[in-house]
């Protein structure tokens, strides 16, 4: 027996902010989402800034944990399960991100920066066209942490191919468990 993970609701949130990730820069364009707007904007970046972030992190983290108890379910529920496979097809093609000065990351990695961070910040990209300047969220998240021996790291997400290889791991995790068979006995 296990905990009852939401599968459909992980991969609501992961399209939520994946279509985020993809139009952040035209919906910025759209509403002339400056730092310091000299005219009167229908959003002000502070308030962009705010709803992004919180949004980023929330659904990261949480899809972050879930994805991580997933592989630890799969492992114990089936002796033949093979996280490392089912990650490496999920983020095939992929750019999902790096650690700075160590290579590139992988889900199961991705997820741990994530969940053991102690800073993050979202990336911007200024686009200089004098009355309608903007700046985007770039869908590149920065993290920062300490490793166990107390070194620091830095990692970089890609945010759009991370929701990519999530939600292909999701949806591979939820064909290779026999559900009915690993909660038959909750009760």
């Amino acid at each position: 027996m296990t905990h009852s993970i939401d599968f459909d609701s992980i991969e609501a949130r992961l399209f939520t902010l994946h279509h985020v990730t993809l139009g952040s820069q035209e919906f910025c364009k759209r509403f002339r989402i400056v730092r310091d707007a000299e005219h009167p904007v229908e959003y002000e970046w502070w308030q962009y800034f705010g709803h992004l972030k919180a949004l980023v992190s929330g659904t990261m983290i949480d899809a972050a944990i879930k994805i991580r108890m997933l592989q630890d379910i799969g492992r114990a529920e089936d002796s033949q399960f093979d996280a490392r496979t089912l990650q490496m097809e999920a983020s095939s093609g992929l750019d999902i991100g790096a650690i700075e000065g160590h290579g590139a990351l992988s889900l199961r990695d991705s997820c741990n920066k994530i969940v053991h961070a102690t800073g993050a910040k979202l990336v911007w990209q200024a686009v200089e066209r004098g009355e309608d300047s903007f700046e985007y969220w770039t869908g590149v998240y920065r993290l920062f942490g300490n490793d166990q021996a107390g070194r620091g790291w830095v990692a970089r997400i890609n945010v759009a191919d991370w929701c990519t290889a999530m939600i292909r791991f999701n949806s591979s995790f939820q064909n290779r468990i026999d559900w009915a068979d690993v909660l038959k006995w909750d009760e």
